[in-house]
Order: C-alpha cells, then structure tokens, then sequence
C-alpha cells in the first residue's frame, strides 16, 4: 500500500541519505495504493514521470476541503502535486485504508522516496542494530541506520541545495540518529548554520540509536542556493547527518466543491487518545482494547425506530439520544446493556415506557428518561438525575437545590473571576458550584470539552445564578508545583502532558466553539487535576468571545491576573498567559521575583539564563536532571515564543500544542532509550561471559 498523502505541504525532494533506497517508479504496483489528495470524484490516472497509478481520496475520507495548485504553477509539478486536500477545521482528519493482517507494508509509513546523496569529503557510519524512528517524522529504519561523517575529524558536513526557482519557501528536515555506541565520557554536540546564520543552535545526541529531528517552523525563502554546514561543539565528537528532505510549501486556490458532515467519525473512534470521535469517550484500561463508554448522538437527525446495533455497545455507561426524530418503543435491549446508567431520550416521539429490568437496575444511578415528569420546566430534581457517576448534563437547578447541595456555601474552594466557588454533595458525588453573574451563562453551558471543567448543570432563576462543575479531586498545579514535598514531585513527562492538556482546552477555546472565545485568565491555579492528573482548564467568568478576523480587537475592559496579562485583547493573549504558565512549569518559580529591589517578570529571568546558554538553571533543580535536555529545550522555546511582546510574532494555540506533543515524544523516546540501556548494562552485569 502506498499513501501519497499531501494536506499542506507537498515534497520536492523525499530526502536523502547515504544509498539508494528506492526508486521513483515501482514495477509491480500490486498491493499499493497510491492516493491524490484533493483529486476529483473517483478518476484515476498514471502519472507519466513515474509511471505510478493514483486514485481519488473522496472514497477514503469524509472531511476536508479540495484544493488545486494555481494554474501558473501546476505545470512545474507532477500531476499528484497539483491538487491537494486541507483540513481548515477540526483536529480529527483519518483517511480510512483497509489492511490486510500479516502483509508487509513499504519501510516509510508515509511512502517518501529516498535518494543516495554523497560527497568526497564525507564518509560512512553504518549500524544493524535496531533504531526506535518513532518519533512524528518517522524517518524509515534502514535510512537512519547509515550516517555521514566528516573525514576530517575537525571538519564539517556541508550540505548544498539549489532549488528549481527563486520564489518558493521551503522547509528543511534534518533526521540525527546516533549509530554509534559510545563510551560514557563522550557525547556528540552539534550546531547548525544556515548560509553563516544559525539555525539550530544545539543538538546533542545523547540516546545510543535514538532519533532527533531538526526543522525551521517558517519557512525558508532566499532566492538562491541553500548553505547549510553541521559543526561539532569543541571537545565533542565529530557531527553526523543521516537523512534530510525538503519541501516546498505552494499556493493553492479554493475547488468549487466542499463536502460538509454533522460529525467527524473516521478512523478508529478511541485512537489516538487526543483525537477522540467528537460525542463519544473511551476507557483506556490497561492490557485492554479501548472500549466506548459515553456516546452523544444528540441533534443528529435520527429518523426511525432505535437500532438493535446498539446492544453491541456492552461497556456503554451514557447514552445520549436526545433531540432526534426516533418513533416506535423504547427496546427491551437497552436493559441488556450491563454498563447503561445514564439514558436521555428527550425530545423524540418515542412510544412506551423504559425497559422495568433497567429502571430498577438504575435506582440509585444518574437515570434520566427524558420524558419523566417535569415540573416548572425544570427536568426532575437533582437526586433523580445525578447520582454516584455525574456526566456532563447541562441540567438547570433551582436556587434552594443549589443551597441544599453546597449544605448552605459552606466551603468554599476558590474565588475565580467574578465569583466565589463552593464545594458540594449530591448523594456520593462531589461537585464544585461556581456563583456569578447572569451574563456569564448563556456563553458557558455550550462549552464542552475533556480538557475543560465539565458543566453539570446551572442555576438561572431571580435569587441566584450559578454554575455546577465536577469535582476535581486533585487540585490545582500551582498547589502541587509549589507544594513543599519533596516526594511527590511532578516529573518532567508528567509536566508536559498537562501542558498538553491545558492547550488542547485553550485550542478548543479558540477555534473549537463558534464564536471563539478567550479565556483571559490562564494561570496556574485554574488548571485543575483530576485524580488521574488529567488537566482541566476552569474559572470562565472573564471569557469574552471575539471575532474571527484575526486583525480585530475586541473592546472590553481589561481583567485577568498581573504577570499573567497582555496589553492587547486578543486570542492572542491566551498564548501569551500560557507562556508564562509553561515557563512556571518548567522552572518552578513565581512568575515575578525580586533581585535587588527589582521586580523581575520569569519571561526576563528565563531571557536571562537563555543568553548564558544554561537550560540546566531554567529547569526546575528539583528533578535533577532526570529529563531530556533537548525536550526541555524546545519546551522553553515554545513558551518564549509565546510571551513575544510582539502579539503577531507569537504562535497560535494550535501550534504550540503541536510543539508540546513533539517535546513529550522526544522526552518519551529519550526514557524508553534509557531504560533499556539501563536493562542492558544489567544484563550484562549480571551475566558475565562464559569463558
């Protein structure tokens, strides 16, 4: 199978190492599928240069918009270049490709070719031992296992590159894997320049057949021939290179067609993690399959009777039905659903009565039938519908349940933007009740997401107005990140993830609910941990929404926490409060301490440290070194890009969680490398030669 995919760039050059490993036409093209993204119906053709047959994308994908070249460029291309697909919206786009079990699929998981490249001054390192390439690039195995090195032990790789024209961008891959088992004195430290500029300042390959990739995150244009020379750090072993690839970043013109769906259902609906089925969560036990657990098929225009299918659901602990145009009786298979406990099936013509085996089974669980009785328009009452497991219902509540629920705001556990917040039961199950002004509402009960507090319900009546959340029993991280105890440490890999967590719920923020929206109070103690340390962004009483245009500003008065704050009101300032969050993260100290009777903001301290080139002093000491250098790198990166005075020159949200997850797969490739060199020296410790 090959998979010719092209979203946003499109390649010029698959890339180079030291052999030839394939070549541009395949004889025997049986077993492969070649896919032109963004081609047209269901045509097909053969293109002439390579003689490889391509077929339209439309039967292997359900979203994303068809684009093509514009025509004063599509004739310097091959015919699968010049049209491609993009994904201007969601963060879930899977082509859906059957496989057969057992067969032997291409070296390069994204079917690149690659090319020989040598040079006279160079010569070869070569390894068979096995290379972990699983980092985002995944630069195929046999690639990574030859290498070039300079001759001259204090000489340099230069690499010279000239492109087709003068106009184009660029982006340059560069793939670094050390193929060589070195003692433990030494290590191999490079930098790298760019026509006598410096474009990676510091590469270290610490990781016995690991994989680092270097890359520019703009692209790269100087009308003429690219210079890029690989020098070694003094007292430090000479540079290796063992692939690159160029792409060619192209215009492309809006196709007169646009294809729209109600969800984004494709490719396997628990995998990956991060990219959940929209409407749906999974369970992730371990030595287990993910199974669905809560489905959401509210509003999708379901017409007739309820489908029989729907008893294959066996770990289904939430069903959400509502809001469809389901007729017929309420089957006698939902009460063969072990797992069902929560079941809304309002505002449908349904005919009957739920099932008795499952309202009895469910007496003392979150059952909510929808069509029960209701009085003053409000659902039930909050012990009929929340019991030992709460989900995200956006049930209204009257200000006396509120009072009985928080026993009278007698705890309080926090005070948020505009309004305190109060601890509370209903039954077994704690919740966090959030008490604040009528205007607040209306934008909040629509916001739903897992990295985001989740709404239960809310209070909206003439005594009082408020918001009820789920309980989130771990805290918030300024708590555990300042938390005098030094053994319950948040570790580097741990510190990533939540915050990834705390971008995915700013991203969603940002380009996820319509009209956007911005939080405009990022900071440590509204991120919030669950007992399993998953990341929630809370308190969203001083989000505003704001227009699309990305060159308008909102007007509205200035509120959010000092240190935190950007002068302008803008998506743009959310990135700008995570960077200080992230830099917080990273060094565990207040965002402005004092030195000599000055105040010095963290962005200027980090600044700082960064000029003196110790990222050792940046990171919080209390991990002793137990991370990877060149994740920690990048992560500092990103939050200083974020905290740019310069609101223009700072990433956007999707881009920084990109980032993030390239940082935490470099530190996760770095410990599995460790540990199992580690094991290694264990083994042969322990089982000493025969002799």
């Amino acid at each position: 199978m090959s998979q010719t995919f092209k979203p946003f760039r499109l390649p010029l050059l698959g890339g180079f190492a030291l052999m030839l490993l394939l070549v541009h036409a395949r004889d025997d093209q049986s077993g492969f599928i070649s896919i032109d993204c963004g081609l047209a119906g269901n045509s097909s053709y053969a293109e002439k240069t390579t003689g490889i047959k391509y077929i339209a994308d439309e039967t292997f994908i359900d979203t994303g918009e068809r684009k093509s070249v514009l025509p004063e460029y599509s004739n310097r291309y091959q015919q699968p270049y010049t049209s491609l697909r993009s994904f201007p919206e969601g963060n879930r786009n899977c082509y859906e490709i059957n496989v057969t079990d057992g067969y032997k699929f291409p070296y390069d998981a994204f079917d690149r070719i690659w090319n020989g490249y040598y040079d006279n001054d160079w010569t070869q390192l070569i390894t068979t031992s096995t290379i972990d390439n699983s980092n985002n690039f995944r630069p195929p195995e046999i690639v990574l296992s030859t290498a070039a090195t300079p001759k001259n032990k204090n000489g340099s790789l230069e690499i010279r590159w000239l492109p087709s024209d003068n106009v184009t961008e660029y982006y340059v891959y560069m793939h670094f894997s050390e193929v060589e088992k070195l003692p433990g004195n030494q290590s191999r430290q490079m930098y790298i320049n760019r026509d006598g500029k410096l474009f990676e300042k510091s590469l270290v390959l610490r990781n016995y057949l690991g994989v680092i990739t270097s890359y520019n995150t703009k692209a790269l244009s100087n009308g003429g021939q690219y210079n890029f020379s690989i020098f070694k750090f003094e007292n430090s072993i000479p540079p290796i290179l063992n692939a690159i690839e160029f792409y060619m970043l192209t215009q492309s013109k809006t196709s007169s067609q646009t294809y729209k769906i109600k969800k984004n259902w494709q490719g396997d609906p628990c995998v990956p993690q991060a990219y959940l089925w929209e409407g749906l969560n999974c369970s992730y036990r371990e030595n287990e399959s993910p199974r669905i657990i809560s489905l959401d098929l509210s509003s999708s225009g379901l017409t007739g009777e309820i489908a029989t299918s729907i008893s294959n659901l066996e770990m289904i602990h939430t069903l959400d039905l509502s809001n469809n145009n389901l007729i017929g009786p309420i089957p006698n298979l939902m009460s063969q659903l072990p797992n069902l406990n929560v079941l809304n099936l309002e505002k449908n013509k349904l005919t009957g009565s739920v099932p008795i085996r499952l309202i009895d089974r469910n007496k003392s669980a979150a059952a909510w039938w929808g069509f029960k009785r209701k009085r003053h328009g409000v659902v039930a009452e909050a012990k009929d519908i929340i019991g030992t497991s709460v989900e995200s219902r956006k049930l209204q509540f009257t200000y006396s349940e509120i009072i009985k629920i928080t026993n009278n705001f007698k705890r309080i556990l926090g005070k948020g933007g505009f309004g305190n917040v109060y601890h509370g039961y209903i039954n077994d199950t704690q919740l966090a009740i959030k008490m604040l002004s009528p205007s607040s509402v209306d934008l909040l009960v629509r916001v739903h997401h897992k990295n985001l507090t989740s709404l239960v319900g809310y209070c909206n009546d003439k005594t009082g107005v408020g918001l009820v959340y789920e309980y989130m029993s771990s805290g918030n991280l300024r708590a555990h990140l300042f938390s005098g105890s030094s053994s319950n440490i948040l570790t580097w890999k741990d510190r990533l993830q939540i915050a990834i967590d705390a971008a995915q719920g700013l991203e969603y923020l940002h380009y996820g609910c319509k009209p956007p929206i911005i939080h405009r109070d990022v900071k440590l103690t509204n991120i919030l941990l669950n007992e399993n340390f998953q990341a929630k962004l809370s308190d969203f009483g001083l989000s505003r929404t704001f227009p699309s245009n990305d060159d308008t500003h909102v007007s509205t008065v200035v509120a959010g926490t000092p240190g935190y704050l950007d002068p302008e009101l803008n998506e743009k300032s959310d990135v700008y409060s995570f960077g200080v969050v992230l830099l917080e993260i990273i060094s565990c100290r207040p965002v402005y301490s004092s030195r000599e009777h000055e105040r010095i903001h963290i962005s200027r301290w980090v600044s700082s440290m960064l000029a003196e080139g110790d990222i050792y002093g940046i990171v919080d000491p209390r991990l002793e070194r137990h991370f990877n250098t060149n994740a920690v790198w990048k992560a500092v990166e990103i939050a200083m890009a974020c905290v740019s005075p310069n609101a223009i020159k700072r990433p956007t949200m999707s881009q920084v969680l990109v980032e993030l997850k390239e940082s935490l797969a470099t530190e996760i490739a770095g410990t599995r490398q460790s540990h199992e060199t580690e094991l290694t020296n264990s083994i042969e410790l322990t089982n000493p030669s025969v002799r």
